[in-house]
């Protein structure tokens, strides 16, 4: 039997996911899995690794022991890791994380990885931050100290010249559109894995009659949904202030953060809104497909106003499949998405006026406006087309199926 490495040495959050799915297409395609990662991190919800440890032709392998939890792997480490079980194929789910590990092939034949090598990267957010004058000066300052790791080096430069993958894969059209020798995927991770398994948890549905009477007493105001952990980066303190200042109602479906620190005051913007009754959070990580339909459902309109973020978001395109318009600030592959293809609408986060003036804007349009550039979008973000593509990726085929209006 052929053998396939896939090293993700998180297994938090997308990443769990990512390996189940990479788990399944290879399974189909005949390989034995081996997944490293370390089992030693502490995960919120270990659902799609426990199915995994089921599989008859699956082995996970702990990196707990290699430097950093197995992000820090030496390049001998690894080659030993693959010559130990005589990999043909290496897959790095999240390969941002290791460019210091794929510039070490260099130079030398002999520093090779073992058979094919395939990364996805999901932050390739360099080509969305401009340098200035003064920015590239600094740049270029401590650029000889990190060359091995500079994302911008890498990615321009050395991964095609040093050919050090067999493929790159990624998440953003935009990028792929301007780097023709990339691969695009799309970014249905969690729709392909509800095709594989349902993690149906009848227990949870006891939140959809409290959601259904929250929504009759609040059926006059404005409804802000935020999904997912309590996250600062995510805006998750920006949506509960706006929601609380526009006096709307604030529905949280996922856990709350104690960790986190926000830049308003989570506590007593809970306090005013739970006086009103304008406040449902579940403090509990949500799965069930019923439920998590019913919560985004509750919504006409989903903001995302994301902190310094660049990449693509899962949420979004959850919502973008119910038919829900996003607004979110004008940078990285989100904003790109939504102006190119019309899926909502954007603000200046530079500007913090802006966001309350587009905010009011996009309140009072319709979503049905958007419903026709939404679905148009979709039809090239789906669970069978990211299925069709990792297939022909894996079998050689280095070429993108269709992206988006290409």
């Amino acid at each position: 039997m052929i053998n396939a490495l896939i090293y993700s040495p998180g297994f938090d959050g997308h990443r769990q996911l990512y390996v189940f799915v990479l788990s399944q297409i290879l399974h189909e395609l005949g390989y034995f899995v081996h997944i490293a990662g370390n089992r030693r991190q502490e995960v919120s919800n270990s659902f799609y690794i426990n199915e995994l440890e089921n599989w008859p032709d699956v082995d996970i392998i702990d990196t707990s022991t290699y430097p950093e939890g197995g992000l820090g792997i030496t390049h001998d480490q690894f080659l030993e890791l693959q010559d130990r079980l005589k990999v043909d194929l290496t897959i790095l789910p999240e390969a941002d994380h290791h460019l210091e590990l794929l510039m070490s092939q260099w130079p030398g034949k002999r520093n090779r990885l073992r058979g094919r090598a395939y990364g996805i990267f999901l932050r390739p957010f360099y080509y969305y931050r401009k340098l200035g004058f003064i920015d590239s000066l600094r740049y270029l300052k401590h650029l000889p100290g990190r060359w091995k790791k500079d994302d911008r080096l890498f990615h321009d430069l050395f991964l095609d010249k040093l050919s050090l993958l067999d493929g790159a894969i990624y998440l953003d059209e935009n990028y792929v559109r301007h780097h023709m020798q990339r691969i695009w995927i799309p970014d249905m991770f969690q729709q392909y894995a509800d095709g594989v398994i349902q993690k149906t948890d009848s227990g949870q549905r006891h939140w959809i009659p409290i959601l259904d009477q929250f929504m009759i007493s609040n059926s006059d105001r404005f409804v802000f949904l935020y999904f997912g952990t309590a996250q600062s980066r995510r805006g998750y303190d920006i949506i509960m202030n706006l929601a609380e200042k526009s006096d709307g109602c604030f529905i949280h479906c996922g856990l709350r953060n104690g960790k986190e620190r926000f830049d308003y005051d989570t506590e007593k913007l809970r306090q005013s809104l739970g006086r009103k009754g304008a406040l449902l959070e579940t403090n509990q990580f949500i799965e069930d497909p019923l439920c998590v339909e019913a919560f985004f459902k509750a919504a006409t309109h989903l903001i995302l106003p994301y902190r310094d973020f660049y990449g693509s978001s899962g949420v979004m395109l959850q919502a973008l499949s119910y038919g829900i318009p996003v607004l979110s600030p004008n940078r990285g592959i989100i904003g790109h998405r939504i102006e190119k293809y019309g899926l909502g609408l954007t603000y200046d986060d530079k500007d913090p006026e802006d966001f309350y003036v587009r905010f009011d804007l996009f309140r009072n349009q319709a979503p049905q406006s958007y419903q026709e550039k939404i679905e148009s979008y979709m039809s090239y973000q789906t669970s069978s087309n990211l299925a069709r593509s990792l297939r022909e990726i894996l079998e050689g085929n280095t070429v993108s199926i269709e992206m988006p209006n290409q």
